[in-house]
């Protein structure tokens, strides 16, 4: 008799073939987790953006996608953020080796980031100034406004000074230590310039709006410097009544044309932006 094959078995479980390494799947969200991490890795390294640590970031960034070191940003919008961190520190030079930007080509930056960190920073100082005012409740004498040539914190001379007075007083003392705290961390050149209204003045001290408003200018800037500020980056600077902001009709237009102006000017920042450019490793 021939021997009979044994019937096939029907309810044993079938099980696939087992595909050696990972899944094809696998492969690409590796792939994608580990370009969000060197994306999240440069947003990270950019909320603490000094000049130099940006630029060889970007650098090694070119250089890890396959570009050189040599080569542009030609559009830094990608890479800059649209607000840099408050505690942002930079170098600026010193004003008394004058704030001429040097050629260019000279300085390493595209045009067009040079001008990008340039507004960044500024953006900085109004959103530290504002914060100053703030908290410290200053939103009727104080102003902070950003302008096309800089940033402008405006305050008015009788939370300073008494009338046809270039002494600062006490309470006035106190709000530009707490200023002071802010401006001498920003690194960067500061114009104090005096204003005043069109009303001839009835001191004896001063003949001219002129004299006065330069006295008191010059007693902000010499207050912030006792309390840390860099004297090297400190301008005085004095307009009487031929800048008014308002109108001198009115006791309001008068108040706010009486004050004193600390003025950080694009210029400025642009000069210290290119200083680091062409100085990647400054002396601290």
């Amino acid at each position: 008799m021939e021997a009979q094959e044994p019937p096939p078995i029907t309810d044993a479980p079938s099980t696939p073939p087992v595909e050696e390494g990972a899944a094809p799947w696998v492969v690409t969200f590796g792939d994608l987790m580990s370009l969000l991490l060197t994306f999240f890795i440069l947003l990270f390294s950019m909320s603490e953006l000094e000049v130099e640590r940006f630029l060889l970031a970007s650098q090694s960034l070119r250089q890890a996608m396959g570009g050189t070191a040599e080569e542009a940003i030609i559009d830094p919008s990608g890479l800059m953020p649209d607000s840099v961190d408050p505690e942002l520190k930079m170098e600026a030079p010193s004003l008394t080796e004058g704030a001429a930007n040097p050629p260019q080509e000279a300085t390493g930056l595209e045009p067009t980031l040079l001008d990008g960190f340039t507004d960044s920073y500024l953006d900085v100082i109004r959103e530290r100034l504002q914060g100053f005012v703030e908290e410290n409740r200053l939103e009727k004498t104080v102003r902070v406004e950003k302008e096309a040539d800089g940033v402008y914190l405006r305050m008015e001379t009788g939370m300073l000074f008494g009338s046809g007075e270039a002494r600062i007083r006490s309470q006035g003392r106190e709000v530009l230590g707490y200023l002071s705290q802010i401006t001498r961390e920003l690194n960067v050149g500061v114009v104090v310039a005096g204003h005043a209204d069109n009303q001839p003045i009835r001191s004896g001290v001063f003949d001219s709006n002129w004299e006065l408003s330069a006295a008191r200018a010059a007693g902000v800037a010499r207050y912030l410097v006792q309390e840390g500020h860099p004297p090297t980056m400190v301008r005085v600077e004095s307009y009487g009544e031929f800048k008014p902001i308002a109108d001198n009709d009115t006791p309001e237009g008068r108040a706010r044309n009486r004050r004193v102006e600390l003025f950080y000017s694009r210029e400025d920042v642009r000069s210290a932006a290119i200083r680091w450019s062409t100085d990647p490793a400054p002396e601290r």
